[in-house]
């Protein structure tokens, strides 16, 4: 280093050095431009192929079987109208006044846990048509979207046949969906929505260029299930009236493709003023609001999907506390009671009050009826909140018979040791 300091000037930057100073910049010129779509912004340049759902069978049976058997596999249905494997819920044959549509007008069918929708394709896109049929009531509802944001600022005309499913449905229900093509690589939630594309996966015999969220950090990777589990609309630009992020894949910083929608302050479509749930599809907006979330804990912490036999693919069920007690119970690091669950929830150890998600993930949210949809702040919803705001609270979904206030004073009353 010192002997260079001391050389002259001009010795440095001859001509020949000169030469090759300059070849070695355009050298890292080239490959800048050849390798920056890897560096994300800019992936839409070198995307990688989907290979649909049936190749990942080959090496990966298990996960697909199990699959198969989750609600993943079945939002967007063909309707089989007749024998032992029909799959319309809805009965037509209902003289409902909201039923303006016969079963000859449906072309595709979407949802079957809490709801199913029912979509007519016109041209080379779906609509959603007018009545929805409630799974737990079986009745006929209206289906007329108004409190979101495309049909609150009317961006979309109020009619149905006005609302194509392709911006603001396919992206969440479908795999790889084309918007220049209004065709998807796949129906349903299937594998590459979670892994992304695996073309080069399979050409390099299935070792690495996939994207497994067990790798990824606990932003990123619950960012692959808030891409449809998290309320919210575009940033402005060329995509700003689809109600699904345009462009994301795994792996991707989803703040650059979708606003999350996040509490006001005031009771919103979305959420309560405490930041409860007040609608179904903001799990992830109330999600972001725990200690759960800061803690680093990731969506496939408590839900499995590639299935289980528990509701909602819990790796454990949580309606008898198997699922919670993994990190809470006793002897724990993280334990809420020393031998008596009892002592947390100052009810019978074997009654509902003692259900940890009765109280910290009470049904506040709309899906096809109030209130159906769990809230995901594991937060104890005080019946305070109910007082002032309208919130439900754990206490009164069980206390039917009894009021808010009476709620708020016998939690205050309790002693915790």
């Amino acid at each position: 280093m010192r002997f260079l300091v001391t050389m002259p000037f001009k010795f440095l930057f001859t001509e020949k050095r000169k030469d090759i100073l300059r070849s070695g910049i355009f050298v890292l010129i080239i490959v800048y431009f050849l390798v920056r779509p890897c560096w994300g912004g800019k992936i839409e340049l070198n995307p990688q192929k989907y290979v649909g759902s049936k190749t990942c069978i080959t090496c990966h049976e298990a996960q697909f079987q199990g699959w198969k058997t989750t609600l993943h596999s079945k939002m967007e249905q063909i309707p089989i109208k007749e024998g032992p494997n029909r799959n319309v819920l809805g009965d037509f044959a209902s003289q409902n006044p909201v039923l303006t549509f016969s079963l000859e007008d449906v072309d595709m069918l979407v949802g079957s846990r809490f709801k199913q929708r029912y979509a007519k394709k016109i041209g080379d896109d779906y609509y959603m048509l007018p009545a929805q049929w409630n799974v737990n009531t079986n009745k006929w509802v209206a289906y007329k979207p108004k409190n979101d944001w495309w049909a609150a600022e009317g961006i979309f005309p109020k009619a149905w046949d006005s609302r194509p499913t392709s911006k603001l449905c396919e992206g969440c229900h479908t795999t790889g969906f084309n918007i220049e093509t209004k065709i998807p690589v796949e129906r349903n939630i299937t594998c590459e929505s979670c892994h992304g594309p695996g073309d080069l996966h399979v050409q390099n015999g299935g070792d690495g260029f996939i994207i497994n969220p067990v790798n990824l950090s606990h932003e990123r990777s619950n960012m692959i299930c808030f891409q449809c589990h998290m309320s919210g609309r575009p940033p402005k630009g060329k995509f700003e009236n689809y109600a699904w992020p345009v462009g994301f894949k795994p792996g991707d910083d989803l703040n650059k493709s979708w606003i999350y929608a996040r509490p006001t302050g005031a009771n919103s479509y979305e959420m309560w003023t405490d930041g409860s749930a007040h609608k179904n599809r903001v799990q992830g907006n109330t999600f972001i609001q725990s200690k759960m979330f800061r803690k680093g804990l990731r969506c496939f912490t408590c839900h499995d999907p590639h299935g289980s036999r528990f509701t909602s693919f819990t790796v454990k069920s949580a309606e008898n506390n198997s699922l919670c007690l993994i990190c809470h119970g006793e002897n724990t690091t993280q334990a809420v009671f020393k031998d008596d669950i009892s002592e947390h929830t100052h009810h019978e150890a074997n009654s509902p009050g003692s259900i940890c998600i009765e109280c910290h993930m009470p049904q506040t949210g709309k899906n096809a009826l109030k209130w159906d949809s769990r809230d995901h702040s594991f937060k104890f919803i005080s019946p305070l909140m109910t007082i002032k705001n309208g919130t439900p609270n754990g206490c009164s979904s069980c206390h039917r018979d009894k009021n808010a206030e009476w709620a708020f004073k016998t939690v205050t009353n309790w002693t915790f040791h």
